[in-house]
């Protein structure tokens, strides 16, 4: 198990973070793919002008958690390269973007169920581009 996790003497504990949310999201693809009931892999868009979830939407929302996850765990093993580094920034970023727009601007998500994501992406794009110096040396 230990060669399959970043070092944390030698890379820190962003690596880890990293790992958490990428295998976060493939497992909520494998629930947006797998369940039966798409409101239930949708839970977080229920605001007031959210759309009624559908398989199409739930495999729609599954790839785009599927591409931002695989970015960020080639990212985690390899944190010196600068454009695998810029585009897994990207991918929270546009996490971020999101979920603040689904909430701000088009209220089809609530700041409860926003506030998960919110954290971590915003906590992983502030992390990666304070210590991008540190990794891209």
């Amino acid at each position: 198990m230990a060669t399959i996790l970043p070092s944390s003497i030698q890379d820190g504990y962003l690596p880890y973070l990293m790992l958490y949310t990428s295998v976060a999201g493939i497992a909520h693809t494998a629930w947006c793919y797998l369940s039966k009931d798409p409101a239930s892999s949708m839970r977080m868009f229920r605001g007031p002008r959210s759309p009624t979830p559908t398989p199409l939407l739930a495999h729609v929302y599954a790839v785009k958690n599927l591409y931002t996850s695989v970015i960020r765990l080639y990212a985690v093993y390899h944190l010196n390269n600068r454009p695998l580094y810029n585009l897994a920034m990207l991918s929270y970023a546009g996490v971020l973007w999101l979920y603040f727009t689904e909430y701000a601007i088009w209220q089809t998500a609530r700041g409860s169920d926003t506030l998960i994501p919110l954290a971590t992406s915003g906590l992983g794009l502030v992390w990666m581009w304070v210590q991008s110096d540190w990794y891209l040396r």
